[in-house]
Parts: structure tokens; C-alpha cells; sequence
């Protein structure tokens, strides 16, 4: 799947294996401050009338301060309106949208606010990821037509420097940092999601239930229910080098995506939502902050420790996006 050249001020290229395997590589000129941002996002449904596209906006617009990558793990669009739903109310469609030609119009609007311009450079040119969600899914089951592939590439035609590309259901992001000719890489698998979630459990069995079956993901991130979390996930494992042996314990983290559909209004009015007493849910995303930390080893000139020279490895933070 080809892929044009990042724009100047990029610092990561992007490479699609087909719809499931994304390869990012980060190119650190120097350790000293180096970072890189990623806003993970989901469910937005950016077409419903409920969509909080203030806070939406805002945050995209922090990802091309911090030149961050941007990974939507599906429901990106919510396409309940159409006239063969049996969900549709005209209470909920947005007044741009009521047109025969309902699908093309959620496209173009759509692709119009990711392609915005913004800081001298484009939104989209900050989205790398564009996952299917199940409402992505329902629409191609029913409609032969998938309206992730169509989003994508009206964005790419509005955003000739934009790495964007059409995810899956489910899949990986391989991350891979560059650094004084040596690299480090991280692994997130990510998935739209596939449980109710829960009100008294808010999803939080799907840590077990998905680390039961992953192997070697640095990370897994899901959206879907629109909870949110970060949970982590412990594992132990048996290390040998060089016929030595050790156990060794560490963590990886688990992290849900809220949304940026406000359905609850209140507990106001119809809907889904309301009517099922779902009560309100998290509004927002989540910043991923990758940044160098270092190895050290002991013995200085007074015992002291003192740092292992060009070893470094990978600090990760995740913070609520609000």
C-alpha cells in the first residue's frame, strides 16, 4: 500500500501492511528532549448531533502542536440516520446531513473537518490510523459500501501530505524509535472492541480476557463501550542469556478509550442511553507520551552509579485527554 512522502516538519514515517499492520518509524536527531505524542482516540461517531466536535477539534488541534500521531480505533463515524435504519430519528440528524444523498454527504462533511487547515499544516496530516469500528462494520454488512475506505480517501485527497491509512476491526501498531544508530520498538495491538462493557464492570474483564490470548503487545488499546481506562496488565516470564537465568516481572498496560458522543444529555429526552438508564459516560481520548530514559550500572569512581553509555530505553505515559 504506498504511501506518500511525510511533509517536512514530520518526524515519523508511516508504513501500511495491508489493513491490520501499521509501521511507524521515529526519527530521534537526539535524545536530549526527544518525545513523541500519540492522541489515541475512538468512537467519536462524528456525524451524530450528540458528538462533542468542540472537544474533538481541540484536541486535534493539540496533536499538531505536539506534531503527535493520531490512532482512531473505529466508530469514527455513527451513520444511525439513514432511511433503512431502524434506529434513524430526525430529531438526531444533524440539518447539513438531511440530503437523499445521506452516505456522501457524512463522507464530505467529515473528510472537509479532518482536512481543516491548522498551524501552518492540515489536521489529517497528524492521523495515521483509521480503524473500523462495528458501525463502520453494520453499514458495509448492509450497504456493500465501507465507510472507512471512503472516509480515508476523501481525506487523502483533501490532505496530499497526510499518512492516513484504512485500519481493520482489530490489528497492530509497530512503533519504531531511531536513535545514535540504535533502535527501540514497542508494540500496540489494538481492537475496536467486542464486549458490552458493563455498567458495574465498565469493561474492565476484557483485560483478562484479551491478555488470555495476545502475546508480545507492548500495549493493548480498545474502545467500543465507551468507558475509559488504564488498567495494567501484569505478566511474569523466564529469561535466559548466555545460560544465565532470571524471572522476570514487569507490566503492560491496558487502555479503554472513552468517547466524544454526549447521548446521556442529562437524562433528558429518548434515546438508547437514556432509556436504558446507561447514565452518563467519560467524554475525551487519551495522550500516549513516549520519551528516552536510561540504563545505569554501578561502580562510578565512589561506588556511585553511573550511566551505561548509549543505552537508553523507552518511557511511556498515558494521560487522560479531557
Amino acid at each position: 500500500m504506498a504511501v506518500k512522502s511525510p511533509s517536512a516538519q514530520s518526524a515519523f514515517r508511516v508504513n501500511h501492511v495491508g489493513r491490520q499492520i501499521h509501521v511507524i518509524d521515529i526519527n530521534w536527531p537526539s535524545l536530549t528532549g526527544a518525545e513523541q505524542w500519540i492522541l489515541l482516540r475512538s468512537d467519536a461517531h462524528h456525524d451524530s448531533k450528540h458528538c462533542r466536535r468542540d472537544m474533538e477539534l481541540r484536541h486535534l488541534k493539540q496533536a499538531v502542536d505536539r506534531n503527535a500521531i493520531v490512532l482512531d480505533l473505529g466508530d469514527t463515524l455513527d451513520l444511525m440516520q439513514g432511511k433503512s435504519d431502524k434506529r434513524s430519528s430526525k430529531s438526531s440528524l444533524r440539518s447539513g446531513l438531511l440530503a437523499t444523498n445521506y452516505f456522501d454527504r457524512v463522507i464530505a462533511e467529515a473528510s472537509e473537518f479532518y482536512a481543516q487547515p491548522y498551524g501552518g499544516r492540515q489536521l489529517s496530516d497528524q492521523i495515521v490510523l483509521v480503524a473500523q469500528g462495528n458501525h463502520e462494520s453494520a453499514w458495509l454488512s448492509h450497504h456493500e459500501c465501507c465507510p472507512t475506505e471512503n472516509l480515508v480517501r476523501a481525506i487523502k485527497g483533501l490532505s496530499p501530505n497526510s499518512q492516513i491509512g484504512a485500519g481493520a476491526y482489530g490489528g497492530y501498531v509497530h512503533l519504531r524509535f531511531k536513535a545514535h544508530n540504535t533502535h527501540r520498538s514497542y508494540t500496540i495491538r489494538y481492537a475496536h472492541g467486542c464486549s458490552n462493557g458493563g455498567q458495574m464492570t465498565m469493561g474492565a474483564l476484557d483485560i483478562r480476557r484479551m491478555n488470555s490470548w495476545i502475546r508480545n503487545a507492548d500495549m493493548i488499546a480498545v474502545g467500543h463501550t465507551h468507558d475509559s481506562m488504564i488498567a495494567a496488565a501484569p505478566w511474569e516470564q523466564l529469561v535466559t542469556q548466555n545460560g544465565s537465568y532470571r524471572i522476570e516481572i514487569g507490566e503492560s498496560p491496558f487502555v479503554r478509550c472513552g468517547t466524544y458522543k454526549d447521548e446521556w444529555t442529562g437524562g433528558q429526552g429518548m434515546g438508547w442511553a437514556v432509556e436504558r438508564g446507561m447514565g452518563p459516560k467519560p467524554l475525551g481520548a487519551k495522550w500516549i507520551r513516549f520519551y528516552p530514559t536510561y540504563e545505569y550500572a554501578h561502580g562510578g569512581a565512589h561506588g556511585g552509579k553511573t550511566r551505561a553509555r548509549g543505552v537508553w530505553g523507552l518511557g511511556v505515559d498515558v494521560l487522560d485527554a479531557k
